[in-house]
């Protein structure tokens, strides 16, 4: 459970009734999603379920387990878009093998996933507030959303792989954006998360779309959620462009200055459009020298780094 006391500013807070499903804008990119994310460093394996509806209320969704305890091929599967009933709200979200159930507190969720090759049945439990862009007095990029929010918490439960049982017991990340999603206005971006335990929690959003660097995020640490100021980041890819590494160096409101360090064990490729690659990265992470995991999104142009991938490396 979380506590709203530990908010820098309590303009920060959020309505709880944003953890359900929004009436969303009547334009052609409106709609609304929902990730949850884990790294389990210590099997070599990531994992993330996302699920998505339109403002016409056909909703699909996708899943991968990847890194090298799941060997060469992530275990992946992608539930096509269909249309799903305009009542059907997250306290009790239902696509075939996919359900999640938030209790519409911003508190805890359970997610389920079951498929030939692997099973996700995990519960998750926020030991911080919400963080909405929304809330931030730079607010949220209209082409992301017309708000986002993100969010850490404990996560338990199991993660089947052929006949081996994993028990999950550690931390992961979720986001929830309702509104105008254009995948093209990016130009490129950095996404992480990161957590050491449940004492510290770390998110920030280094974009570049329409011509302008935007940054969001916040730092949980010593008790106290501020938002983030200024990120310095630098990321290593290898010959393919695939993130191998990074540092980070931030600044949030209350004056704090936060270090990350991390060293990437496993990415994956998700392609929510044609015109963009999204590479997610399982990583081991320091945060100011104390360890943990993150997890770092890097978005390209598909037609970009084809040329790149083609050309260099340079």
């Amino acid at each position: 459970m979380f506590d709203n006391s530990v908010l820098a500013d309590p303009a920060m807070a959020i309505d709880p009734a944003n953890d359900g499903r929004h009436t969303l804008p009547d334009v052609a990119m409106g709609r609304e999603s929902i990730p949850y994310i884990v790294v389990l460093p210590e099997h070599g394996i990531a994992f993330f379920t996302y699920t998505w509806v339109s403002k016409d209320s056909e909703a699909g969704a996708a899943l991968a387990v990847f890194g090298p305890g799941v060997g060469d091929k992530p275990i992946q599967q992608r539930l096509a878009d269909r249309p799903v009933p305009h009542d059907m709200d997250f306290d009790d979200w239902r696509i075939d093998n996919f359900r999640m159930a938030q209790d519409l507190k911003f508190d805890r969720a359970t997610i389920f996933w079951e498929t030939p090759e692997a099973t996700v049945d995990v519960q998750f439990e926020a030991y911080h507030p919400p963080y909405a862009y929304g809330s931030d007095p730079r607010g949220c990029p209209k082409y992301c959303a017309t708000d986002r929010v993100e969010q850490a918490g404990r996560v338990t439960g199991t993660l089947r792989i052929g006949d081996r049982v994993i028990e999950v017991n550690g931390t992961g990340h979720r986001d929830h954006s309702w509104g105008t999603r254009d995948w093209i206005a990016f130009q490129q971006y950095e996404w992480f998360v990161g957590q050491v335990g449940t004492e510290a929690s770390v998110h920030f959003w280094r974009l570049n779309a329409a011509g302008k660097e935007q940054i969001r995020g916040y730092v949980f640490r010593d008790g106290l959620m501020s938002l983030v100021d200024t990120v310095k980041v630098d990321v290593d890819y290898d010959n393919q462009y695939l993130q191998t590494g990074y540092r980070a160096d931030i600044v949030d409101v209350a004056g704090r200055a936060t270090h990350i360090e991390g060293k990437v064990f496993g990415t994956y490729c998700l392609v929510p459009d044609p015109a963009i690659s999204l590479y997610e990265s399982g990583a081991t992470v320091q945060i100011d020298g104390k360890p943990g995991v993150g997890w770092m999104e890097c978005a390209w142009p598909t037609a970009y780094l084809e040329h790149i991938r083609a050309n260099g490396p340079y």
